[in-house]
Protein backbone atom coordinates (compact mmCIF):
# COMPACT_ATOMS: atom_id res chain seq x y z
CA UNK A 1 0.00 0.00 0.00
CA UNK A 2 0.98 3.40 -0.90
CA UNK A 3 0.87 6.12 1.84
CA UNK A 4 -1.24 9.13 1.00
CA UNK A 5 1.23 12.23 0.74
CA UNK A 6 -1.07 14.52 2.93
CA UNK A 7 -0.93 12.76 5.86
CA UNK A 8 1.75 14.38 8.76
CA UNK A 9 4.96 12.08 10.09
CA UNK A 10 3.16 10.61 13.18
CA UNK A 11 0.28 9.67 11.13
CA UNK A 12 2.89 7.72 8.26
CA UNK A 13 4.00 5.96 10.82
CA UNK A 14 1.14 4.36 11.62
CA UNK A 15 0.35 4.21 8.36
CA UNK A 16 3.29 2.11 7.79
CA UNK A 17 2.50 -0.04 10.87
CA UNK A 18 -1.30 -0.99 10.01
CA UNK A 19 -0.20 -2.10 6.49
CA UNK A 20 2.90 -4.29 7.96
CA UNK A 21 0.26 -5.55 10.01
CA UNK A 22 -2.17 -6.42 6.83
CA UNK A 23 0.49 -7.56 4.84
CA UNK A 24 1.80 -9.93 7.27
CA UNK A 25 -1.61 -11.40 7.35
CA UNK A 26 -1.54 -11.55 3.27
CA UNK A 27 -4.41 -8.57 3.14
CA UNK A 28 -2.72 -5.70 1.70
CA UNK A 29 -4.70 -4.06 -0.96
CA UNK A 30 -4.36 -0.63 -2.74
CA UNK A 31 -8.53 -0.39 -1.95
CA UNK A 32 -7.80 -0.22 1.71
CA UNK A 33 -4.93 2.58 1.53
CA UNK A 34 -7.47 5.81 2.11
CA UNK A 35 -9.37 3.36 5.25
CA UNK A 36 -5.97 2.85 6.44
CA UNK A 37 -5.18 6.50 6.30
CA UNK A 38 -8.07 6.96 8.18
CA UNK A 39 -7.63 4.82 10.89
CA UNK A 40 -3.96 6.68 11.14
CA UNK A 41 -4.91 9.96 11.52
CA UNK A 42 -7.38 9.31 14.29
CA UNK A 43 -4.68 7.26 16.15
CA UNK A 44 -2.39 10.72 15.39
CA UNK A 45 -5.64 12.58 17.32
CA UNK A 46 -5.87 10.48 19.92
CA UNK A 47 -2.01 10.29 20.87
CA UNK A 48 -2.54 14.19 20.64
CA UNK A 49 -5.83 14.84 22.65
CA UNK A 50 -4.63 12.23 25.60
CA UNK A 51 -1.07 14.58 25.45
CA UNK A 52 -3.07 17.13 26.24
CA UNK A 53 -4.70 15.87 29.00
CA UNK A 54 -2.20 14.50 30.69
CA UNK A 55 -0.76 18.07 30.32
CA UNK A 56 -3.72 20.06 31.39
CA UNK A 57 -5.67 18.13 32.84
CA UNK A 58 -8.90 16.13 32.07
CA UNK A 59 -11.41 19.70 33.66
CA UNK A 60 -10.86 22.89 33.36
CA UNK A 61 -12.75 26.20 36.13
CA UNK A 62 -13.95 29.14 34.76
CA UNK A 63 -15.51 31.81 36.54
CA UNK A 64 -18.41 34.33 36.07
CA UNK A 65 -19.19 37.29 38.26
CA UNK A 66 -22.33 38.74 38.95
CA UNK A 67 -23.53 41.92 40.53
CA UNK A 68 -26.42 41.27 43.02
CA UNK A 69 -26.99 45.03 44.48
CA UNK A 70 -24.27 45.92 45.49
CA UNK A 71 -22.13 43.01 45.62
CA UNK A 72 -20.06 41.21 43.60
CA UNK A 73 -20.83 37.02 43.19
CA UNK A 74 -18.42 35.29 41.65
CA UNK A 75 -19.24 31.39 40.45
CA UNK A 76 -16.76 29.04 39.74
CA UNK A 77 -18.15 26.18 37.22
CA UNK A 78 -15.57 23.12 36.82
CA UNK A 79 -16.44 21.72 33.40
CA UNK A 80 -14.53 18.86 30.91
CA UNK A 81 -12.36 20.29 28.22
CA UNK A 82 -13.45 19.89 25.26
CA UNK A 83 -10.49 17.46 24.48
CA UNK A 84 -12.21 14.68 26.68
CA UNK A 85 -15.11 14.70 23.91
CA UNK A 86 -12.80 14.74 21.13
CA UNK A 87 -11.09 12.01 22.42
CA UNK A 88 -13.67 9.51 23.15
CA UNK A 89 -15.20 10.32 19.76
CA UNK A 90 -12.09 9.65 17.95
CA UNK A 91 -11.49 6.00 19.98
CA UNK A 92 -15.06 4.94 18.92
CA UNK A 93 -13.73 6.31 15.46
CA UNK A 94 -10.55 4.18 15.33
CA UNK A 95 -12.15 1.33 17.13
CA UNK A 96 -14.69 1.19 13.96
CA UNK A 97 -12.68 1.06 11.64
CA UNK A 98 -10.22 -1.68 13.42
CA UNK A 99 -13.30 -3.22 13.09
CA UNK A 100 -13.79 -2.89 9.56
CA UNK A 101 -9.88 -3.48 8.94
CA UNK A 102 -10.77 -6.67 10.89
CA UNK A 103 -8.03 -5.58 13.03
CA UNK A 104 -9.39 -6.25 16.21
CA UNK A 105 -9.48 -9.77 18.31
CA UNK A 106 -12.26 -11.11 17.45
CA UNK A 107 -11.53 -10.69 13.66
CA UNK A 108 -7.67 -11.89 14.14
CA UNK A 109 -9.71 -15.30 16.75
CA UNK A 110 -11.31 -16.09 12.94
CA UNK A 111 -8.52 -15.41 10.51
CA UNK A 112 -6.21 -17.70 12.65
CA UNK A 113 -9.16 -20.40 12.73
CA UNK A 114 -9.21 -19.29 8.98
CA UNK A 115 -13.50 -20.76 9.62
CA UNK A 116 -16.36 -19.79 11.01
CA UNK A 117 -17.01 -21.47 14.90
CA UNK A 118 -18.20 -24.68 15.02
CA UNK A 119 -22.21 -24.99 15.87
CA UNK A 120 -22.59 -25.83 19.54
CA UNK A 121 -25.22 -28.22 20.97
CA UNK A 122 -27.09 -25.17 22.39
CA UNK A 123 -27.21 -23.28 19.34
CA UNK A 124 -31.25 -24.46 18.15
CA UNK A 125 -32.02 -23.46 21.68
CA UNK A 126 -31.49 -19.80 20.94
CA UNK A 127 -33.04 -19.52 18.01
Amino acid sequence: MICPLHLSDLAQLHFKSIAGILEEQQRASPHYAEHVALLAQRLEQIQRYQSVIEIEGDTFTSESAKKVGDRIVVTKMVRARPEVAMLNEAMRHAQSLLAELMLNPAAALRLASGRKPEAGAFDDFFS
